[in-house]
């Protein structure tokens, strides 16, 4: 699979980075509506309850999308050039739940005034990234701390696996090391 050549960037969450402080949702909802409001955010934070952690909910940006083939008017869902998200239009939009149906990972959202909500990447600069803050991963095996960074992030697709390769490689290592008697 290729990355499409209007997506200059990639948003992805690494869930094991939130800690469920919320600010995506605030600062979303406050660029958006004006207001501070986490039901007007166009992203969510689930608790997680088995595993006390917690779950940022994202649009992916799908390429194709399937909100927007499951949209049974073409002018209520298009596609912004500049950034590839998907983006509803709520003058178009009849409100039939067609969309959030088929989004494998429920990330379009009803508001509390029965508005459709979707991330549409802040035009290229989205809120939720520049203000999530960045944490540092500490492994129970080793000392030293990962790199800092953010949960939420808007990376270029060469990036956007990196923290994922860093965790393996050091798992990789560790079983490694422990097959060989060494301990950290």
């Amino acid at each position: 699979m290729t990355i499409p050549a209007n997506r200059v960037k990639i948003f992805r969450a690494e869930p094991e980075l939130c800690t469920g402080c919320g600010m995506c949702e605030l600062l979303c909802s406050l660029n958006k509506t004006g207001r501070i409001n986490i039901f007007e955010a166009r992203l969510r934070i689930t608790p997680m309850e088995k595993t006390d952690s917690f779950s940022p909910t994202i649009c992916r940006h799908c390429q194709p999308a399937p909100c927007q083939k499951a949209c049974p008017v073409p002018e209520a869902m298009t596609q912004d050039p500049k950034t590839g998200a998907i983006i509803i239009n709520e003058k178009e939009c009849i409100h039939c739940l067609a969309c959030s149906e088929a989004c494998p990972f429920a990330a379009i959202q009803v508001g509390p005034h029965k508005e459709m909500l979707k991330c549409d990447l802040c035009g290229g600069d989205p809120t939720c990234v520049k203000y999530c803050p960045p944490r540092v991963m500490y492994s129970k095996d080793k000392p030293y701390p990962w790199p800092q960074r953010s949960c939420l992030q808007y990376v270029a697709p060469h990036e956007a696996m990196a923290t994922k390769r860093q965790s393996v490689a050091e798992k990789q290592c560790m079983e490694s090391d422990e097959g060989k008697g060494v301990r950290s």
